[in-house]
């Protein structure tokens, strides 16, 4: 009898291998840094809104508060994640000596300040709704400058390309259930 192999799946993306992968504690302690600002918000949110619809304004949107939610997420890290460190240069975290940064985008995607360098450093990226519901968690490894869109002149962002950069991506969070 001949021995038969089983057919290979079709041409998949190659799955980039990072040099340290995230450990079961680093996920849990990212996701629960993650899921535990958005909670503080959604609480906030609870308190003010109806303070901004008297007086007939809109309450800010999480993407106004980005900045402050994304450092006290990198506070949090650090706090929950002996690896983690506060950042290197500008980056605002590290881990094994790579900088790492904490992006936050509604509904999907990660967008960068078109005037970032990329070279080589890792996002967290959490992606939410409705102002305080985390969608997804997850991380882009040893990011390259191939995988946004190009530089505009009329635009401040570039949005990140996932078919490019699909075998770089690890979802850690998803909708409420760890991947």
């Amino acid at each position: 009898m001949q021995n038969v192999k089983p057919v290979q799946p079709a041409a998949t993306v190659p799955t980039f291998q990072p040099k340290d992968p995230l450990t079961e504690e680093e996920i849990e302690g990212i996701v629960l840094a993650v899921k535990s600002a958005f909670l503080k918000l959604k609480n906030l949110y609870d308190k003010i809104t109806p303070v901004f619809d008297e007086y007939g304004f809109r309450a800010p949107s999480a993407g106004v508060v980005a900045r402050d939610l994304s450092e006290k997420i990198e506070t949090s890290i650090i706090q929950h994640c002996r690896t983690f460190t506060r950042g290197l240069k500008h980056a605002d975290l590290a881990r094994f000596n790579k900088r790492w940064e904490v992006k936050i985008c509604k509904d999907s995607g990660l967008t960068i300040n078109q005037s970032s360098v990329i070279d080589g450093e890792n996002y967290i990226v959490v992606n939410y709704k409705n102002n305080s519901l985390v969608k997804k968690i997850w991380v882009l490894w040893n990011t390259r400058d191939d995988f946004f869109s190009q530089r505009r002149k009329n635009s401040n962002g570039r949005t990140v390309d996932l078919q490019k950069a699909a075998s770089h991506v690890h979802i850690i969070y998803l909708a409420g259930t760890r991947q």
